[in-house]
């Protein structure tokens, strides 16, 4: 029977207050920003066609809020308003119809920029200084989140930043908090080195970091703030949105990058479709592109339509969200003996591409999530991002959903699987699993690693199948007699297969130690790890003498046999302002008596000679030293290092080619694409001349070099003055610098 008006009405107030308590309050959407767009236009549509049924409590009267406990409340110098969506150039054109309506005689021209994945942010400067921020709340107030804020670099404390310029007595600005792609990338990586569970979403992810009730923990989150809109403010006189965006971009806001003025909607839709070509590419996450009248003076006449001001709109891309059925979840075995599940799902069209599998990270994830086999499930998927499932829509059961069971054997080898203590990995122990040994040995051969070409997964199954491989040394052993044989191997291949394992015999000693898959090691630091340690038997020698030391304690007190090396690691601390020293605590075994904790003190201060070499490096701490001394310690792996060695590979630091001191002191970021020049080639030229390379602009880099694209880092050096070099002119700064 179908609902009558008040019925259907009453179901979709209900149905979208409770998707927004869950957006805005819990973090936790069960259906996609398209599903939620539906409803509420549903809902629009129904109250426009029977003004009766708008009641008191409809959301088309409000906006959605994020207020929580435990946090002081402020009220918003002036309405804090979203926006009316558009979904197509008709929309657009209906937008603009119904504006000339009300203004008819008015010149227009607008604004366009990018709708950031974030949440919103009030920041208030009394006299220049910030003195208060706030989340956007319910739009009349908000939740006082000024502490933490203040941890966010992009977010000035003090306006002007710099040069003659003064600050308006009062100014309340408007932006929005986000996680850049990378610096999401590099959260969940540390959460995984760390075991623990990673975040799936960005945007739901900042909310929650910008709530943290300890600030220090916000400022552990690498959050960065973009300011669009001066909400009120004292003292100023601004005329246009371009107007108003240069004045916060010189007062010291980040303010959103490509932003460009359009004289008409023919050319607000060229940079639309300009903006969805870079999409993929862009550093952060959009949902869109917001449309704004220019003349403010315009826009105020313009007024409000319900909760949405009549001049601007966001003008919504295709989701890159979807919704599929979960068909299975399939149990993967990495190289480290992490077990993986991975969700099998009915093929959807989403961000570009058909999808059919997802990864879910761990089981403990799978049941906080709840996921059951045959579940209806929300799927994201943004530019080159692996895809991945936010969560059931468990509105949609039919009881017939089944629970998903971690497995207590690894799918692989068989063997019992274990947790370690403090961590939401299951892992297999077995070290000879042939999916480990297959996975280890793919991630050694990979672009990441020795780079290997002709070794890909399907080659590497083959040759470990046939027992010609059982680890990554062997691939330095292998002949044309135990090539030719194999299926689809034939004598071309065979010879550019041993001319790139020849090859990879001289691979610098930092890309060889990335190659090993320490946990944890990665490329900048295994190029930090080969200034301080030569050479692969250096490592090799350390893990020894603490072995050697571990031994030697445990004739005191056996008990250290098994904890020695966890002692040792905890007595790690960078108590020493100049210098990473390391020192012993007691505190850690104090059941043994006081002469016992005397004999064992030599046996670790041997030991922390040892590491000392690792631990003076920036950036090493404990987890880091220990998976070096665990992996050396492995007999798999020293007897694998045997056979490199044997081989010929190099595995020690070749001598520094010569270079010069002529960029010392300066620093640069990377960006673009270079003529001859790839990434590890412009920084490996750069620190051969004494220059340093970071991953960010900021006020501390000297020169950006910028090849083909960027766009993000060229737009950031220009608003900080920081000159742009191309590949020649980074030359010719290394050789005029040197002469």
């Amino acid at each position: 029977m179908t609902p009558s008006p008040h019925e259907r009405a009453a179901a979709l107030r209900r149905q979208i207050n409770a998707h927004s308590h869950r957006y805005f309050v819990l973090h936790d959407p069960i259906i996609t920003d398209a599903e939620f767009d539906a409803l509420f236009q549903e809902l629009q549509a129904l109250e426009a066609a029977h003004p009766e049924l708008r009641t008191a409590d409809s959301p088309t009267w409000r906006i959605g809020s994020d207020l929580a406990e435990g946090f002081a409340k402020a009220r918003h110098a002036a309405p804090i308003l979203s926006l009316a969506n558009a979904f197509s150039a008709e929309d657009l054109a209906d937008w603009e119809t119904r504006n000339k309506r009300i203004a008819p005689e008015a010149s227009w021209a607008y604004v366009v920029e990018p709708k950031f994945d974030g949440l919103t942010i009030v920041l208030r400067y009394e006299a220049g200084v910030l003195v208060q921020a706030c989340t956007r709340g319910n739009g009349t107030k908000g939740d006082v989140v000024t502490a933490n804020a203040r941890t966010i670099q992009s977010i000035p404390l003090r306006i002007p930043v710099s040069g003659d310029q003064e600050s308006p007595p009062l100014l309340v600005v408007r932006g929005e908090i986000l996680f850049t792609k990378e610096a999401f990338a590099r959260l969940n990586e540390a959460r995984r080195e760390a075991g623990e569970p990673i975040y799936a979403n960005a945007r739901n992810t900042a909310a929650g970091s910008l709530k943290q009730k300890d600030a220090r923990k916000t400022a552990e989150r690498a959050l960065s703030a973009y300011c669009y809109d001066v909400v009120h403010s004292e003292g100023l006189s601004i005329d246009t949105r371009m107007a108003q965006r240069a004045l916060l971009e010189s007062l010291g806001f980040a303010v959103p990058p490509e932003v460009t003025r359009c004289e008409d909607l023919a050319a607000v839709q060229a940079r639309l479709a300009w903006w969805e070509a870079q999409r993929p590419q862009l550093p952060y996450e959009i949902d869109g592109i917001v449309i704004k009248v220019d003349n403010l003076a315009l826009e105020r006449s313009l007024g409000i339509a319900g909760k949405d001001p009549r001049g601007m709109v966001a003008y919504k891309y295709q989701s890159e969200e979807a919704t599929t059925r979960l068909l299975k979840v399939v149990s993967q075995v990495g190289r480290t003996g992490r077990v993986t599940p991975t969700a099998h799902l009915a093929p959807v069209f989403v961000g570009g591409v058909t999808v059919t599998h997802a990864t879910l990270h761990n089981y403990d994830l799978v049941a906080t999530m709840d996921l059951r086999l045959g579940d209806l499930v929300r799927l994201k998927r943004s530019g080159d991002v692996i895809p991945y499932i936010i969560g059931p829509v468990s509105s949609a059961r039919t009881g017939e959903e089944q629970a998903v069971t971690p497995p207590s054997v690894c799918p692989a080898s068989g063997d019992p699987l274990v947790r370690e203590a403090d961590t939401v990995d299951l892992l297999c122990p077995n070290t000879t699993c042939p999916e480990r040994i297959f996975r280890s040995v793919t991630f050694f051969a990979s672009r990441g690693g020795m780079n290997i070409d002709g070794l890909g997964p399907r080659t590497l199954r083959l040759l470990i199948d046939t027992g010609l491989v059982s680890d990554e040394g062997d691939l330095f052993t292998l002949t044309a007699e135990d090539l030719l044989p194999l299926e689809g191997i034939g004598e071309k291949k065979t010879a550019l297969l041993l001319d790139a394992i020849r090859a990879a015999k001289d691979r610098p000693l930092a890309q060889t130690i990335t190659a090993l898959g320490i946990p944890g090691l990665g490329e900048t630091m295994a190029r930090a790890i080969t200034k301080a340690v030569s050479s692969v038997s250096g490592l090799a020698a350390i893990a020894q003498q603490v072995r050697d030391a571990a031994t030697s304690a445990a004739q005191q007190i056996p008990p250290l046999e098994d904890t020695f090396t966890e002692l040792l690691l905890k007595s790690i601390t960078s108590a020493d302002p100049a210098g990473r020293a390391v020192r012993l605590t007691t505190s850690e075994y104090t059941d043994f008596d006081a002469p016992l904790h005397e004999a064992v003190q030599p046996c670790f201060a041997r030991a922390l000679e040892a590491i000392r070499p690792l631990v003076q490096i920036d950036g090493v701490g404990p987890s880091l030293v220990g998976a070096i001394l665990a992996w050396f310690s492995d007999a798999r792996n020293t007897a694998m290092l045997e056979k490199m060695q044997a081989a010929g590979l190099r595995l020690e630091e070749a001598p520094p080619a010569a270079s010069s001191a002529s960029l010392e002191g300066r620093s640069f970021v990377i960006t673009g694409t270079l003529p001859t020049f790839s990434r590890k080639d412009a920084r490996a030229f750069i620190e051969q001349h004494g220059g340093r390379v970071t991953g960010a602009v900021s006020s501390k880099t000297s020169f950006l070099v910028a090849g083909k694209g960027g766009g993000s880092k060229r737009a950031k050096a220009a608003a900080l003055g920081i000159p742009v070099l191309d590949e020649s002119a980074l030359r010719a700064l290394a050789d005029d610098s040197g002469s």
